[in-house]
Order: structure tokens, then sequence, then C-alpha cells
């Protein structure tokens, strides 16, 4: 599993994939299946935001 954190709004997730995607792909690692995004704060201000990204990968062979 590959996974990242987001700190801030929802629309800044956008960069957070492209940044996850870019590693896995770097790191030999290709997608194996659906992604999933976990909401670790959704409370106070917009910028106070957590929000993990996961892809299942494995490694590229």
């Amino acid at each position: 599993m590959a996974s990242l954190i987001c700190h801030g709004s929802p629309h800044a997730i956008v960069e957070g994939y492209q940044a996850l995607g870019s590693w896995i792909e770097a790191n030999g690692y290709t997608i194996t299946g659906p992604n999933r995004k976990v909401s670790l704060r959704w409370s106070g201000e917009l910028d106070d935001y957590l929000t993990e990204i996961q892809f299942p990968v494995e490694m590229v062979s």
C-alpha cells in the first residue's frame, strides 16, 4: 500500500494524487486496484483538514 497524508483544503488533494502517482511510478510500483481516501480531520477551517490517500501497489517485475 502506498499512502500520502494531505494537509489543507480538499481542493489541494488533487496535488496529493499527482505526487503519490509520481512516487509510485518513480519507485517501480504499479497500482493494483482502486484508491481509498480517508478523512482524518474534517472539522474547523478548510486549511486544517487532514486526508490520507491510499493506493494498493505491487512492484513491477
